[in-house]
């Protein structure tokens, strides 16, 4: 009888040993699973805003105002004064630049259309007006004269001139003199090396963090695998950004991607309608946790 009683009694404490045991071990996986999601998230939202930082200030901040002090020196200048117009947009782009700066006026589409060559010492100021053809039908000349105000374009491929074959963007803003519309003034921007600035903010903890961009239209034109902005269809990620972005412009989503990983995605969209993406595989979150509860689990029973 006595045994039975002992043996009754080991058998209740291990019992309640065990149930001890898996309540702090639920608890403790738990606790280790929301810290570490706490930390990786804050990691890969801290990569979102500092490159969403970068892309603001040189896609809307600088080149709006660089837009800004070429209008008003030129809105200084006669209409026909071309060459003296040229020689202002020759100044910014020798200082800035930028591949290309054109102004079109809207009584005539009369057309100063500057390229920046970097090979030449001495860039051609000419003193004539280009012929071609009729820029105003442009979307973003409509466009920025609808809004009465700057834009920035979708990116698309230059199929001609010096810089045939690169991926660029236009921005823009109207001419307006004693308050009335007179043009739009715009420049070119390369879109090809932002991809170097995310660089210094990739983190070990996250080795499959990815941070790209999506123009006004959907399309992810900045990636670190170059295949995927060269995807015509629409990806995996740019269908779940768009129905992520028809509910908030900033937040997050989760999907499958080409490989069929699990991931998280951070974005957030610009003013101008482009949008900002850091995602992740969600294994990152999850090896991670396991690590560390394993790691907690053996000091506490070592102690």
């Amino acid at each position: 009888m006595f045994k039975s009683l002992v043996g009754k009694l080991t058998i209740c404490i291990t019992l309640v040993f065990v149930i001890i045991l898996g309540v702090n071990t639920f608890y403790s996986y738990q606790k280790t699973s929301d810290e570490v999601g706490e930390l990786y998230s804050s990691i890969q939202k801290g990569a979102l805003n500092a490159s969403y930082t970068t892309i603001n200030i040189t896609m809307n901040v600088e080149a709006k105002q660089h837009l800004q002090a070429l209008a008003k020196e030129i809105l200084m200048l006669d209409k026909n004064d071309v060459a003296g117009q040229r020689r202002i947009l020759v100044s910014a782009e020798e200082l800035i630049k930028y591949p290309s700066i054109f102004i079109v006026y809207e009584e005539d589409a009369s057309l100063i259309l500057q390229d920046y060559d970097s090979k030449k010492q001495v860039q051609n100021v000419s003193p004539y007006f280009d012929d071609l053809g009729d820029w105003r039908q442009r979307s973003w000349y409509k466009d920025t004269k609808a809004k009465q105000e700057g834009i920035i374009t979708p990116t698309y491929v230059s199929k001609s001139g010096l810089y045939a074959g690169q991926t660029m963007s236009t921005a823009t803003i109207p001419l307006i003199k004693n308050n009335e519309f007179i043009g739009v003034i715009g420049i070119d921007l390369f879109v090809n090396d932002f991809q170097k600035r995310f660089e210094s903010f990739e983190r070990p903890e996250l080795p499959s963090l990815e941070i790209y961009i999506a123009d006004s239209n959907g399309k992810v034109f900045s990636h670190k695998d170059v295949q995927s902005t060269n995807n015509k269809s629409f990806a995996a990620s740019e269908n779940a950004l768009k129905t992520a972005l028809e509910k908030n412009k900033e937040g997050t989503f989760i999907y499958i991607d080409e490989k069929g990983g699990e991931r998280i995605g951070f974005y957030r969209q610009f003013s101008f309608g482009w949008t900002i993406v850091a995602t992740a595989l969600l294994s990152d979150y999850t090896s991670s946790i396991n690590k560390n509860f394993l790691y907690s689990m053996m000091i506490s029973l070592l102690t």
